[in-house]
């Protein structure tokens, strides 16, 4: 794996109303303003809806939650692009259990073979994550 797959990145966590449509709803506020999602994860309960999402902008997705009154976070985390491939994730792992950071949580985005999958962990250590991937692997990819 290439050094230049691994970078920091930003991370919205939105909190929407667990209602019916309310998801397609923000999703199309998105793509009326232009904004791309790179990867998302949705998890709801019964009243909320926790949305983690990567986008190519930032900035206009926050003014969309803005606009909407949609309370959010912004967090730190690993943006990994790698060949979509088999052994992909488990390299990952362990580069980042060889620098003793913990995965906190992960989530994935990928498509066709021949385009890149697109990996977003949230790390103990960004700092440290990315100085280990920045080191080859004997044991993966």
């Amino acid at each position: 794996m290439q050094a230049n797959m691994f970078k920091r990145g930003i991370q919205i966590c939105a909190f929407l109303e667990n209602r019916s449509g309310r998801f397609t709803e923000f999703c199309e506020r998105l793509y009326e303003r232009g904004v791309s999602i790179k990867a998302m994860n949705l998890h709801a309960d019964n009243e909320v809806g926790i949305l983690r999402m990567v986008v190519d902008d930032t900035t206009t997705a926050i003014a969309v939650l803005k606009d909407e009154q949609i309370p959010f976070l912004q967090t730190d985390v690993l943006v990994v692009e790698v060949p979509n491939q088999q052994g992909m994730a488990a390299g990952v792992g362990h580069r980042l259990t060889e620098a003793n950071v913990e995965i906190e949580y992960t989530y994935f985005s990928s498509g066709q073979s021949d385009a890149p999958a697109l990996m977003v962990f949230k790390v103990s250590d960004l700092e440290a994550a990315l100085t280990r991937l920045k080191k080859s692997s004997r044991s993966y990819n």
